[in-house]
C-alpha cells in the first residue's frame, strides 16, 4: 500500500519540479534590459506601482510638463474665454502652433494645441492668461504636485517643458500626476484626439498627435510625449485592456523609437502578468463580532494574474484583500451600519471569501491530480515558447526601427 503511495506522488513530483523553472522564467521577465534611463508603470486606477527602474531619480521632464499646464486649464473652468495672444507667447522657442501677436482664441483650443501638437506658444498664452505671468503660473503648478498631491520630487519653473535647470520631475511623480489628469473626462478626451483641423490667424491646417503609440498600440489612449537637449526622449502613456489601465513613464531614451519600444514592452509586461479587480459597491461584511459593513462605493485593487485572494474585516473595521499566502495587497477602512444583523453566526462566504477552492469541497484523485499537472505543464511550456518568440519578434522589430531611424538621421 505504502508503495502504491509513492508510485502515484511520484510523478506528482516530478511535475511540482517541472513547474519551478516555468515559474523562475515568468519571474525573469520582469523588464531590465530597456534603453530609458528610468521607468514606471503604474496600474492607472489603484495607484500600485509594477515595475520601476530608479523612478524617484530627479530628470528633466520636456514636453511632458504639459500634462500639468493642460489639467490646471481645464480645472480653471475658464475654457470657453477668449484669450489675447501675446508677443511673448510668439517668440517661445521650440515646437509651436504659430500663434500670431494680438490674435484671439478660446482658452479650450489653446489647450488642443498644447497637448495634441505640443505648442509652446500655446503653453505661455495660458499661463500669462490664467495667471498673469509665466512666473505666477508655475506657482499654481507647483502647488498642485505639492500642495495637492503631496509629491515632493517635482518643481516646475515654466509651463511648456523647456529647460531650465530647476525645471525637475520624476517618473514616479509623472505617473503619480497623469494618474491624477486622467481623471478628468475632458482631459482624457484631448489627450486621446488623434487629429483635428486648427484654424488660427496664420495657420490653418490639420494637427496630428505627437503620440505615435495611438496608432501603433491598441487601447492607447494618450498621454504626452516630449523632447530636449538635456532630457532627451521622455514619454508618458496610458493603455487599458479589457479591465485593466496602465500608465507608463520613461524618461531620457536616446531616441523616440526606443521611448516607444521601451513602453511597448513595459505595457506588454503589465498586461501580461496584472489585473485590476473591483469589489462591488453594496457588498456586505461581516467581522468576527458580526458586525456589518455595507460598501458604498466601489474599491479596486491590483492583483497577480490567476493567483487567488480572500477579504476579512479586521478588528478596527478595515477591509483587509490578501492573497492565499497571507500577504495583504490592499486594505479599505469601513464603517459599520447602523442596524446589525447578530442572529446567527456569520458564514464564510458572508466574511467576505472571495474566492472558494473546490478541491477543498470535491477532492481530486492522485490521477486527476497527475493529468491536471500534466495538462499545466503542457500550457505553461506552449505560452514560454509563445513569449521567447514574442520577445523576439519585439527585439528584431526595435532593431529595424532603430535602423530606420538611424538611416532617416544621416538623409
Amino acid at each position: 500500500m505504502k508503495q502504491k503511495k509513492i508510485f502515484l506522488l511520484t510523478p506528482f513530483l516530478i511535475v511540482f519540479l517541472l513547474l519551478m523553472p516555468l515559474h523562475s522564467f515568468a519571474e525573469s521577465e520582469r523588464p531590465d534590459d530597456l534603453y530609458s534611463e528610468t521607468f514606471v508603470i503604474m496600474d492607472a486606477v489603484t495607484g500600485k506601482v509594477l515595475a520601476e527602474n530608479d523612478a524617484d531619480r530627479r530628470m528633466y521632464p520636456a514636453s511632458i510638463t504639459k500634462i500639468v499646464t493642460g489639467i490646471l486649464a481645464i480645472e480653471s473652468g475658464r475654457m470657453d474665454e477668449q484669450v489675447t495672444i501675446s508677443g511673448n507667447a510668439v517668440r517661445v522657442d521650440g515646437t509651436r502652433v504659430y500663434l500670431v501677436e494680438g490674435e484671439q482664441m478660446s482658452l479650450r483650443q489653446l489647450v488642443q494645441g498644447l497637448m495634441i501638437n505640443s505648442g509652446n506658444d500655446a503653453a505661455i498664452a495660458i499661463a500669462e492668461h490664467l495667471s498673469g505671468s509665466v512666473e505666477e503660473f508655475s506657482k499654481e503648478m507647483n502647488a498642485l504636485v505639492k500642495d495637492r498631491l503631496g509629491l515632493e520630487g517635482t518643481h516646475f519653473v515654466n509651463p511648456s517643458g523647456l529647460y531650465e535647470d530647476d525645471h525637475y520631475t520624476t517618473a514616479a511623480d509623472m505617473a503619480r500626476i497623469t494618474q491624477y489628469a486622467l481623471e478628468n473626462k475632458e482631459f482624457r478626451e484631448i489627450v486621446g484626439t488623434k487629429k483635428m483641423d486648427w484654424i488660427g490667424k496664420s495657420w490653418e491646417t490639420t494637427l496630428y498627435n505627437h503620440h505615435k503609440l495611438l496608432w501603433r498600440y491598441d487601447g492607447t489612449f494618450g498621454v504626452k510625449n516630449g523632447y530636449t537637449n538635456q532630457s532627451q526622449h521622455t514619454l508618458v502613456t496610458a493603455a487599458t485592456k479589457e479591465d485593466t489601465s496602465l500608465i507608463v513613464v520613461t524618461m531620457k531614451s536616446d531616441t523616440s523609437e526606443q521611448a516607444y519600444s521601451d513602453t511597448t514592452e513595459l505595457l506588454n509586461y503589465g498586461f501580461d502578468h496584472f489585473e485590476t479587480k473591483k469589489l462591488e459597491k453594496g457588498t456586505v461584511y461581516v467581522d468576527e463580532n458580526g458586525n456589518e459593513y455595507t460598501l458604498k462605493e466601489d474599491k479596486f485593487f491590483t492583483v497577480k494574474i490567476g493567483e487567488t485572494y480572500e477579504t476579512m474585516v479586521n478588528e478596527e473595521g478595515t477591509l483587509l484583500v490578501h492573497t492565499d499566502t497571507d500577504e495583504e495587497i490592499a486594505s479599505f477602512p469601513l464603517l459599520p451600519d447602523t442596524k446589525q444583523v447578530m442572529d446567527e453566526e456569520p458564514a464564510e462566504a458572508v466574511m467576505g471569501k472571495v474566492e472558494v477552492d473546490e478541491t477543498e469541497k470535491n477532492g481530486f484523485s492522485w490521477v486527476s491530480i497527475l493529468f491536471g499537472g500534466l495538462i499545466i505543464l503542457f500550457l505553461l511550456a506552449v505560452i514560454r515558447w509563445y513569449r521567447v518568440k514574442k520577445k523576439r519578434k519585439q527585439k528584431r522589430l526595435r532593431m529595424e526601427r532603430m535602423k530606420d531611424e538611424i538611416h532617416r538621421f544621416r538623409r
